[in-house]
């Protein structure tokens, strides 16, 4: 069967009735969203490898009782508890020499041009390392909406959903997270 233009929601009915290649399918198609979010909210690749495996394994716990809205913001929700109830127990590691890889990049790796030379390259960088810094120290509710939308590509009504927050609040953090990167890049400048 082909996956590709099933919905969400229908993946997970598959799924529930017994199709285990249907859930293999959904969590391919947000593998790249979810593990890279993890990873920049964490600044940890192993502690970010466990609760990718632990989200899922909520998700396939809790399938049967999906009701039909947007899997998108239901499976961030989890997401999101999952780190919650994970800072409680571990207060993340922020450094500047936090490394990714292909499979996890951030939306500061994504500021990185492949056409550069050697010169503009450490200059972008350096940058680089700077916004990830200054995002890192955001108050936890602003950089976790700063992230969803960055990072996941969450529409602000899927990011009020997730947080279980009104969409105007959405819509403050993530103006308000804005303008503290953009005030402390410059002062560093």
């Amino acid at each position: 069967m082909d996956f590709d233009e099933i919905s969400d929601a229908e993946l997970i009915d598959f799924y529930v009735k017994g199709d285990s290649s249907a859930f293999a399918a959904l969590e391919s198609r947000y593998r790249k969203q979810l593990f890279a979010w993890l990873v920049s909210s964490l600044s940890n690749r192993s502690d970010a490898e466990d609760l990718y495996q632990d989200i899922w394994m909520k998700i396939i716990k809790k399938a049967d009782s999906f009701k039909n809205v947007s899997f998108k913001a239901w499976m961030w929700k989890i997401a999101r508890n999952r780190v919650i109830d994970f800072r409680r127990k571990k207060q993340p590691d922020l450094t500047l020499d936090t490394s990714f890889n292909e499979d996890a990049q951030p939306f500061v790796e994504r500021l990185k041009s492949k056409e550069t030379g050697p010169a503009k390259r450490f200059e972008i960088d350096e940058m680089t390392q700077k916004v990830f810094f200054i995002v890192g120290q955001l108050p936890d509710n602003q950089r976790e909406v700063f992230l969803l939308r960055m990072e996941s590509h969450l529409s602000f009504n899927e990011i009020a959903t997730s947080l279980d927050i009104p969409l105007n609040t959405a819509l403050g953090r993530m103006h308000d997270a804005i303008k503290k990167v953009k005030k402390k890049l410059l002062e560093v400048m």
